[in-house]
Parts: C-alpha cells; structure tokens; sequence
C-alpha cells in the first residue's frame, strides 16, 4: 500500500528544521533541510505502519495545504506492507511469552496482542509481545474487581 502526507517545513529557532504534518498531530525534526524530508518519510511510515498493525486504513491529513509557519509544504510517499511489521507466529510467541498458543490466541482476539493472518498462519507483532512482557501481567485470573473496573 502506498500512503501520502504533506508536512510542512520551516526552519526552527533552535537550529535546524521542523517538520509538522499537515492536518494531523505530531511532528519531527532535521539538522538539513534534507534530513528533515527524510525524517517525515520515516514518521510517515511509522504511522502507517502502526495503522496496518491496527488492522485500520491510515488516515492522512489531506492535499492542498497552506504554510502555516512560513515554511514549505513537502508530499512525501512510501509503501508499507504488513510484511514490513516485525512478527513471530503464534506458536514462537507463545514460547517467548511463556504461554500456550490458545492463551496467544485469547490474547489476540481480546486486542492484547496485535496479530493478522498470513494465509493460515496468525503472525503476532513483536512490539505487542515485547510491551506484553514489559507490563509484567500477574498470574492467573484477574480479581473480580480489577475486571470490572
């Protein structure tokens, strides 16, 4: 899938140069005019990629934008796959968490662990993995309160 995003860039009074998306949140930054373009590319993709993990389209700020710092507007493009998302099977993350592959697939259906099917393999984010083994869950069952709240 290839994604479009115009970002605005204008030289910041620190030094360097600022990069803002147009129409959406964030930002990122440059020591070159150069770098800075290479830096929206990669948030670019970043965001993107975040999106195809989340199972949703990514939803771009629009074409047709003013300056608003003074700067240039830059359209940047890239393709992203979900083959480009660091992922194990279900089984390999099942052996990393510990776990069976029916509790990785309870993880996945209840949005715990971000996963996708690749023809008759579900493949498991590593990053959703990695942050899983981060939070350091209890375990066993969640107290009847805990779950309610």
């Amino acid at each position: 899938m290839i994604v479009m995003q115009e970002f605005e860039v204008y030289p910041d009074p620190e030094g360097g140069y600022a990069v803002e998306p147009c129409g959406l949140a964030g930002a990122t930054e440059g020591d070159t005019y150069e770098e800075a373009v290479e830096m929206a590319v990669d948030w670019l993709r970043v965001h993107a990629l975040a999106a195809l993990e989340r199972g949703a389209e990514f939803e771009g700020g629009g074409l047709g934008h003013a300056p608003s710092n003074g700067g240039t507007i830059v359209t940047v493009a890239t393709s992203v796959e979900l083959s480009d998302i660091p992922a194990v099977t279900a089984a390999e993350a099942a052996e990393m968490l510990g776990v069976s592959t029916a509790r990785v697939a309870q993880l996945c259906r209840d949005g715990s662990l971000s996963s996708w099917r690749v023809g008759n393999t579900r493949m498991v984010s590593r990053d959703s993995i990695e942050y899983r083994i981060a939070a350091k869950p209890g375990a066993g069952r969640p107290c009847k309160a805990a779950a309610e709240a």
